[in-house]
């Protein structure tokens, strides 16, 4: 039995692989940014110093089902890894039989039938000898595979949370505008209002009575309009956060009454990226599957070879069961080798190779998608902190125009509808800067998104 071991070790040690060497694949990166690193918080959200944000994302990471399939998902693969590995070694099994027959008369040397007893204990082992690294190149593929599924669960919760902060962004921004609306509404009442004297009094016809009425009820539908928007959003979050359908269909007023401040943004080194982007990771490892796929598709040109072997005790009598001289055993071997399969195999490792090529497009274009979403969130912070700082320019120039407006009202040479639309312009505006603010800071989430940090 030891030179038997002996030969099961030398034959698993001397195993090959036909599975090609991995290396990462070369992709021209933007060059490093020399800016000092500094410490990113994992959870930057609460950056945004909002407790009912907070609320949210923990709600969501907790309750969240594409999540929780996610997760469960890691344990299926871990279990397939761990089925992977124990393949490698012999699977062993014990047995016990207990048995009575009977041998006829005319069977038996004697001419006389003999009841006979038959007790027996053992124990056997099969083990497929992995001489040309199927088995070994199989279990490597199954963790990558994990590896893959545990990165995916991380895109998977990183979308999770730039979707709940992005949706509750939006219910802030239409609680202000909401409030900004209403003012617009009393405003058109205003006009409608003055419109109604001045008809009354024959100065204006009643076309321009129609005109500003006209403007009043399209106010309103806007404000509907508005409402209806946020309560879908409130809904949106219920789900999101894993809400049960008649929470869902009831879902509660997100108190919101302004938007949080911009955060403080962090450079990042375009390695830095490569490592923590989840989903890059995760298109990474399902290469490294696919690579060691070919090598078990390739192995099964090669003969597979198999010991089976039992050790155990048998006796006619129960009391000589235990005795040494009741030993026995056996050991065997097995291989199988291809002959005629009809293209079966070099079919298989064609496909095997397809898959390995396609893996290599998707991780290529998974790194170049990553650099093109920060390079856009770039952009777009950019662009808008400047329509910010023009709009805020612009709200200026409406609140002199105001002030004008009520000077020559006050002294009598225009009349107060003027005064009125001025009003109106700066809460228009208003509205747009309540927009761009929220915009610029969905573009922060969109970046933090972009470089992976979860």
């Amino acid at each position: 039995m030891k030179r038997i071991s002996i030969i099961i070790l030398s034959l698993t040690i001397i195993s090959c692989s036909f599975a090609p060497k991995y290396s990462r694949p070369v992709i021209n990166l933007p060059e490093a940014d020399n800016k000092t690193n500094t410490m990113i918080n994992k959870k930057w959200w609460e950056d945004f110093k909002d407790k009912n944000l907070e609320k949210l994302v923990e709600e969501s990471l907790k309750n969240n089902d594409n999540l929780l399939i996610a997760y469960e998902k890691i344990n299926e693969l871990e279990a397939a890894f761990n089925l992977s590995k124990a393949n490698l070694y012999p699977s062993i099994n014990g047995s016990g039989s207990v048995s009575r027959f009977q041998t006829s008369d005319e069977a038996s040397v004697t001419g006389k039938g003999l009841n006979t007893n038959d007790y027996k204990l053992s124990a056997s082992a099969v083990f497929e000898v992995d001489i040309f690294g199927k088995l070994k190149n199989k279990s490597k593929s199954q963790l990558s595979l994990l590896l893959a599924q545990k990165s995916y669960a991380d895109t998977v919760k990183l979308k999770l949370i730039s979707d709940t902060i992005s949706t509750y962004l939006e219910i802030c921004a239409l609680n202000l505008q909401i409030n900004k609306l209403n003012s617009i509404v009393d405003n058109y009442k205003k006009s409608y209002e003055y419109r109604q004297k001045q008809f009354r009094n024959g100065i204006v016809s009643n076309l321009i009575l129609k005109q500003e009425e006209a403007k009043l009820n399209s106010s309103y539908l806007t404000l509907e309009n508005i409402l209806g928007s946020k309560k879908v959003l409130e809904n949106t979050i219920s789900f999101i956060t894993g809400k049960q359908p008649d929470e869902i269909f009831n879902s509660k007023e997100i108190s919101c009454s302004n938007l949080p401040s911009p955060i403080q943004l962090p450079p990042m080194l375009p390695s830095e990226i490569i490592q923590n982007r989840p989903d890059i990771i995760s298109a990474e490892e399902n290469l490294k599957s696919t690579n060691f796929e070919i090598g078990v598709a390739k192995a099964a040109y090669f003969p597979s070879i198999s010991l089976t072997g039992s050790l155990g005790l048998e006796s006619y009598e129960l009391s000589n069961l235990m005795q040494s001289s009741a030993k026995f055993w056996n050991i065997g071997g097995s291989l199988t080798a291809p002959i005629f399969d009809f293209g079966r195999i070099k079919a298989n490792v064609k496909v095997a190779n397809s898959r390995q090529k396609q893996a290599l497009i998707n991780y290529i274009y998974t790194v170049k998608n990553a650099f093109k979403e920060i390079h856009e969130a770039f952009i777009q912070l950019e662009n808008i902190s400047k329509k910010i700082q023009i709009q805020k320019r612009l709200l200026q120039d409406y609140y002199e125009i105001l002030n004008i407006a009520k000077s020559q009202y006050e002294n009598g040479l225009i009349d107060y509808i003027n005064v009125i639309d001025a009003e109106r312009n700066i809460e228009n505006l208003n509205i747009e800067i309540i927009n761009l603010n929220k915009e610029y800071l969905k573009q922060q989430v969109f970046l933090y998104k972009a470089m992976g940090i979860n």
